[in-house]
């Protein structure tokens, strides 16, 4: 992310463009202050009532143009950097939040819960295609990423407004679902019925129609104990118990 804004960066003030600003402004200064002096402007006349305040005026004036153009400015930057942001985060095939952001998120969550002002709880579900490496070499790449896009796209309208979904890797069938003020138990239910609805569902692709299974590992941060990595690790831990479970197709979770 910091590379991806450097480079933003880089290329929003790159140097011709900075230079050309640079004498705009100057030129700007002294037009407007010079255009708004009167034309028998001496040093004696400077020194009267009148012309201070015309010169106070010609001052205020160009501060208020150069207010005006900074704040024009910053809001220009402010959308393309946001529009960055989201850009960086976001998984293209899926259009769900990206493995980069799942540890931001994960930073901002922990903080919620250990300030205790607006969650008491989260778990996190991670989610695994079923064999989907043989589902790959039987229908090929395409139909493998049109899968996974209807089935981010399943996923994404399944949730809470406490929960987000994210798409574990850039090329690969997990996915990831924080639960805020969620306990354990209340995550593996949330699991199974994501588990069924995702075994019931029928992917159409181009008048195809494919089934799927997945296996869910859950787990609850453990406040005061756990860190991001033991508690993503467990998760993981729990989700290779569910895959290597004779039929695989269900859902273990590890407290």
């Amino acid at each position: 992310m910091k590379n991806s804004v450097k480079k933003f960066k880089d290329d929003f003030f790159a140097k011709g463009i900075y230079d050309i600003l640079k004498a705009l402004g100057i030129f700007l200064v002294i037009y407007f202050t010079s255009t708004l002096l009167p034309k028998e402007f001496t040093i004696l006349k400077f020194i009267s009532t009148e012309y201070l305040i015309k010169l106070y005026c010609s001052f205020l004036y160009t501060i208020l143009v150069f207010i005006i153009a900074f704040l024009i400015y910053n809001r220009i930057y402010r959308r393309k950097y946001k529009a960055l942001q989201l850009d960086n985060f976001t998984d293209e095939l899926t259009g769900l939040k990206n493995y980069k952001a799942i540890n931001e998120y994960l930073i901002r969550t922990v903080q919620e819960l250990n300030t205790g002002t607006k969650i008491n709880s989260f778990s996190v579900i991670i989610i695994d295609v079923d064999n989907f490496k043989a589902f790959n070499s039987a229908f090929g790449h395409t139909k493998s990423d049109q899968i996974l896009k209807s089935l981010g796209q399943l996923l994404n309208n399944d949730r809470r407004v406490t929960d987000e979904t994210f798409r574990q890797f850039l090329r690969g069938d997990e996915f990831v679902v924080i639960t805020k003020d969620t306990s354990l138990g209340e995550a593996t239910k949330a699991a199974e019925r994501k588990r069924k609805m995702i075994e019931n569902n029928v992917f159409n692709i181009d008048e195809v129609f494919y089934k799927l299974t997945v296996s869910c590992g859950v787990t609850e941060f453990k406040k005061g104990d756990d860190t991001i990595d033991t508690f993503l690790n467990r998760a993981s831990q729990a989700l290779i118990t569910a895959k290597n479970t004779l039929g695989k197709n269900n859902t273990k979770s590890h407290y």
